[in-house]
């Protein structure tokens, strides 16, 4: 960087002429001429300029292209780091007045929001440009990039220290370096460290060789990259930039540092279907867009999300759509990241230089992935207790942190969210706690479409995503990958069947009985659990590999006569195909989230478990072993569960009509949402947990059972 060349046509900041002054005591400082810069604050506390920089000054501020150089005085090149941050400062500051006033004695001043990586840069500017400051400067010690939890103290200790001195105090605060309560509540004077802009671009070209060259300054500042995406950068970034040799190169590179791929980023209003974690998104950005036009205060917002499901269902698409759709930068950690860094004390610093990130990017969003690996102080399991505890109070003390900076909303997402220890899941951390299922028809057709619009028609994206409910948005991912694979090497088009091979769908094996059936047992499934209002059932869907029914379940009394009507819910599907098709197939059955395992686990806790059946109050801890042990046992639960299959049986026989209805547009559709289901259930007639107790009383098997209770 050589000697300062500023022009303008155009209506300057206000901070500019303060800019400039500091640039010219950079500038006299490489030159071994610091000592006018003193001189000059010695001789001028009233704020006089000293005659040596009047002219330089004043030439500054007329707009004269070029500086006289002094005679005798040798050019003296200004790193361009040291010029960013000068102009970052006077941003800050915006005047010698205020520069000034943090100088007076007993004056305490908080210098903010800058990378730790620029505390150093930060320190010799202020030194070279005010070197007769007598502050005390107090700044946290630094390791490998973080300031550690015993640095911090260290901190805190320093800058008490510094409450003692008569001399005025500047504190260094860079993100991840916490401040001690004491100084946050004084309502000290706080300056923020402003990100790069693009007025502070222009002043920076202005000062160095390529000033000459802004002969439209107008239309360069247009090409550049807006202020939001200069932000992201880094120090280190805008300096490389700067170094093109022409002002289109310069321009060039930070568009390539700062260019987003517009058909990767997800965007909310693409999205469709009605799920509770879509709205939701969709509010919180709202929201969001409220706050950033000043409508809303951000005490009044919901700051915190969790997402939790399955595998591959979008938790991530769903973080990034947020941030693009608020328009605020994204950025992201995980357990997984910080974890693989090394031992503990490297797994703590990067999970702080994280959440340092997103302090120094706020307005952001801030994505955190994998958060069930914090796990729980809870576990039974003694191995790693230790360790795993220092993780989640760290953890735990920097989402307390985070949650008083103003401008960071924090999304997590993780599969296992019972993993979870409570305190991190307690409001005021995350402050909502949101289910992400696997998309039905119209969310797959929405993603096939943003990848595939252009290359395979509507009416078989519509059948192909139809076919594929079940599949999670990363298995779709995939398939499209590996079908333009395909494509590559067969050196043929991407076609619609190649998409089919990639996800395993056999179409030709499909048949419309297997899939009629899905459609009768799971349309079984809602009409029984309204009637007997068990929750509001929110999707119905056929997947490849059998069916899935979704419902918000009520709290209930946990009675007799409400474990009854679950056993009832879960058998209604085995009961919609006796009536319907005259036969039952083994859907009800299998593993151990099948719905005749949760039947039986029920029926069998009533007897052992919830001191409701015919054992009395008594508690079993292991009631399946018993169960294996007691024939009699093995009867009561069996009568149970065949006793709910028939009052399920009566329900549906009482809604045919209903049930058909519902089945056949699930059979069509292959997915329905809430609100496609509730016009289906719109006339059911509940079934009342009184009635269900009255029936209890008329039926002669249940007569029996409660005669065997009560003896």
């Amino acid at each position: 960087m050589t000697q300062p060349n500023i022009k303008s046509s155009r209506e300057e900041p206000t901070w500019l002429p303060f800019a400039h002054v500091l640039i010219e005591r950079l500038r006299l400082h490489h030159a071994g001429r610091g000592h006018l810069v003193s001189d000059a604050q010695s001789d001028n506390q009233e704020g006089d300029t000293d005659d040596a920089l009047g002219e330089i000054f004043q030439r500054f501020n007329d707009g004269q292209p070029e500086l006289e150089h002094p005679v005798g005085m040798p050019l003296a090149p200004v790193p361009a780091r040291q010029v960013l941050t000068a102009l970052r400062l006077a941003v800050a500051f915006g005047s010698e007045d205020a520069l000034r006033a943090a100088q007076d004695a007993r004056a305490v001043t908080i210098l903010a929001d800058f990378a730790i990586g620029d505390l150093e840069l930060v320190t010799d500017v202020l030194k070279f440009c005010v070197p007769n400051a007598g502050w005390a400067v107090v700044a946290p010690p630094i390791t490998e990039g973080a300031v550690s939890a015993s640095q911090a103290l260290r901190f805190a200790v320093l800058i008490e220290a510094a409450m003692d001195l008569y001399s005025s105090a500047l504190i260094l605060c860079p993100m991840g370096a916490p401040l001690p309560e004491h100084i946050r509540q004084a309502g000290l004077p706080l300056w923020r460290l402003p990100p790069v802009s693009r007025e502070i671009l222009m002043a920076q070209l202005r000062a160095g060789d390529l000033g000459v060259a802004l002969t439209d300054e107008a239309a360069f500042r247009l090409a550049l990259p807006d202020d939001a995406r200069l932000a992201k950068l880094s120090t280190a970034h805008v300096c490389t930039a700067l170094r093109g040799p022409t002002l289109p190169d310069v321009s060039a590179r930070l568009a390539a540092m700062t260019l987003t791929d517009r058909k990767d980023v997800p965007r909310l209003e693409e999205m469709t279907g009605d799920s509770p974690a879509l709205l939701t998104a969709r509010r919180l950005v709202a929201d969001l867009l409220l706050w950033k036009a000043g409508q809303v205060a951000w005490s009044e917002l919901s700051r915190s999300i969790l997402f939790y499901g399955p595998p591959g269902t979008g938790k991530t698409w769903l973080a990034r759509a947020m941030s693009a759709g608020a328009g605020l930068a994204c950025v992201t950690g995980s357990f997984a990241e910080w974890q693989a860094a090394g031992h503990l004390g490297d797994m703590l610093r990067e999970m702080r230089k994280t959440f340092a990130e997103a302090r120094s990017r706020a307005p952001c969003l801030l994505f955190i992935d994998e958060i069930d690996a914090v796990g729980s102080r809870a576990s039974r399991d003694p191995h790693n207790s230790n360790y795993r505890t220092q993780v989640i109070n760290a953890f735990l003390g920097e989402m307390n942190a985070i949650a008083l900076h103003e401008g960071v909303i924090v999304v997590g997402a993780c599969n296992f969210i019972d993993r979870i220890d409570p305190a991190v899941l307690r409001a005021g951390r995350f402050d909502l706690k949101i289910k992400v299922p696997l998309p039905d028809a119209a969310g797959l057709l929405a993603l096939l479409r943003r990848h595939l619009r252009d290359e395979i028609a509507d009416e078989d994206l519509t059948a192909l995503a139809r076919a594929s409910v079940g599949c999670s948005p990363a298995e779709i991912d995939a398939a499209i990958r590996g079908a333009r694979s395909d494509a590559r090497h067969a050196g043929t088009g991407l076609s619609v069947a190649m998409l089919y091979a990639q996800l395993d769908i056999d179409m030709a094996n499909d048949t419309p009985a297997r899939i009629w059936r899905v459609a009768v047992h799971e349309a079984g499934h809602a009409i029984v659990g309204a009637a007997l209002g068990l929750g509001r059932i929110t999707s119905l869907k056929i997947t490849p590999t059998g069916g899935e029914i979704l419902r918000s379940p009520v709290r209930s009394e946990s009675l007799l006569t409400d474990l009854e009507a679950e056993i009832a819910y879960s058998l209604a599907g085995r009961a919609a195909e006796r009536l319907v098709l005259g036969s039952i197939s083994a859907g009800a059955g299998g593993p151990a989230t099948s719905d005749l395992a949760k039947a039986t686990e029920c029926a069998l806790g009533i007897e052992t478990v919830y001191g409701l059946g015919s054992e009395g109050p008594v508690w079993h801890d292991a009631p399946e072993a018993l169960m294996l042990q007691n024939a009699h046992l093995r009867g009561r639960v069996r009568q149970r569960i065949e006793r709910a299959e028939k009052r399920a049986g009566v329900i549906l026989a009482q809604h045919r009509a209903m049930l058909e209805g519902l089945a056949r547009a699930l059979w069509q559709e292959r997915s329905l949402n809430s609100d496609q289901i509730a016009a289906h259930l719109r006339d059911i007639r509940e079934v009342t947990a009184s009635a269900m107790a009255e029936g209890n009383r008329q039926d002669p098997e249940q007569a029996d059972i409660m005669h065997s209770e009560s003896r």
